[in-house]
């Protein structure tokens, strides 16, 4: 009986709908990529280039994210974090800094994952 209580607890639990993101929730996982970019260490001659560049791209993300253009967000995301990857590959992001590569790249998926489930609310459900 208790194994069945607990059943039904944890179906309910998991049935219960998850809170829809905002757009205002995206916007905040993007600012906090700003800061953790702005934290992290850049080496080489041309490492303030390299963060004015990866700042463009958050920049960039948060305004089409206010145009309602979620997937252009998407993209510019994309790209900020595949320049990371190419930067980190490059030797260009300090990797014993408090804010390394894979908390740029992390910052990042979870900025994604946020304009997605945007995206995902729009898309009709069948009945």
């Amino acid at each position: 009986m208790l194994g069945l209580t607990l059943s039904l607890l944890m179906w309910g639990l998991s049935a219960s709908p998850a809170q829809a993101a905002t757009v205002t929730d995206c916007q905040a996982e993007i600012t906090d990529l700003k800061s953790l970019t702005i934290s992290a260490t850049f080496f080489g001659k041309n490492a303030a280039k390299a963060e004015d560049g990866l700042l463009l791209k958050l920049d960039a993300a948060s305004a089409k994210l206010d145009e309602g253009k979620y997937q252009d967000a998407i993209d510019k995301l994309t790209d900020f974090k595949n320049a990371v990857i190419a930067l980190d590959a490059g030797g260009k992001i300090d990797p014993d800094n408090d804010i390394n590569a894979s908390d740029l790249e992390a910052g990042a998926d979870e900025a994604i994952s946020c304009v997605q489930s945007l995206i995902d609310a729009q898309a009709p459900t069948a009945a």
